[in-house]
């Protein structure tokens, strides 16, 4: 065959073949990431499932919900004791909890394991100085509401010994058992155990000033939500709080109000 005859891109061609390969890419990408944090999220709304389950599994146990605190005291607004929480136990103030001493591990089936949020991973300091709740999955439990008897009790080193009797919730769709949750430690977001409420409870019972936001909407503006009967829901930010905390995914959903949290 005469070389005159030979077939063969031209530079032209290959130039508009890499230019619709670019466009293709950047069609195909956002899409696979898109499907990626759907995967996430839905595997981290099966591990909010499974926390429910285990403190139902607690409660029918005990007759009551799992503290979420149990050795929580106060003392001129210094913490004294503060070693034992829902996903784990430390030895000291300084120490990281350790998961495998925590209260549902019993309840957890046969991983006996509190999972992790997948798409918490990018944003988690593992850095053991800070990671000082380390353990708890990225999620926070509803102290207040579920995980205490504060309510009732007023906030009290009393009312931290026993979670709340499930009939004593009256509106369980309309009540936070647990959450998407995070905390911002020396600039760095970590892994906090308690979802909390718009404000404070005080030991009258009455409520205090506005809390430091800990529900993390990280599944791409949206934060998962396990309810006190067993559904869970994707909520998005509607109560801010300082720059920092909105820079980093962190407020409230709902009113600027302790509705959604309290047992009543």
């Amino acid at each position: 065959m005469d070389a005159e005859n030979k077939t063969g891109f031209t530079l032209v061609e290959l130039l508009v073949v890499l230019g619709i390969l670019g466009v293709l890419f950047s069609l195909v990408l956002p899409a696979s990431r898109r499907a990626l944090e759907f995967s996430h999220r839905t595997a981290c709304s099966s591990n909010l499932r499974q926390l429910f389950a285990a403190n139902q599994l607690y409660a029918a146990e005990h007759g009551y919900y799992v503290p979420a605190g149990e050795d929580m005291q106060y003392i001129d607004g210094a913490t004294s004791v503060n070693n034992k929480r829902w996903h784990g136990t430390r030895p000291n103030w300084n120490t990281p909890f350790n998961a495998e001493e925590s209260p549902l591990r019993p309840y957890l089936g046969k991983e006996k394991t509190i999972r992790s949020c997948p798409t918490f991973r990018k944003y988690y300091d593992e850095d053991s100085a800070t990671a000082f709740e380390a353990g708890c999955g990225g999620y926070g439990y509803n102290e207040l509401g579920v995980g205490s008897r504060a309510y009732p009790m007023g906030y009290r080193a009393e009312c931290h010994t026993k979670g709340m009797v499930p009939g004593a919730i009256k509106y369980p769709a309309q009540t936070v058992m647990f959450a998407d949750a995070a905390f911002i430690k020396n600039g760095k977001i970590v892994e906090y155990s308690f979802a909390e409420p718009y404000r404070h409870l005080r030991p009258s019972g009455k409520l205090g000033d506005v809390a430091d936001p800990s529900i993390h909407f990280r599944h791409r503006g949206l934060a998962n939500v396990v309810w006190c009967d067993g559904h869970v829901s994707q909520e998005r930010l509607t109560v801010e709080a300082d720059a920092e905390h909105t820079q980093n995914q962190l407020g409230w959903f709902g009113e600027a109000n302790n509705d959604l949290f309290d047992p009543y």
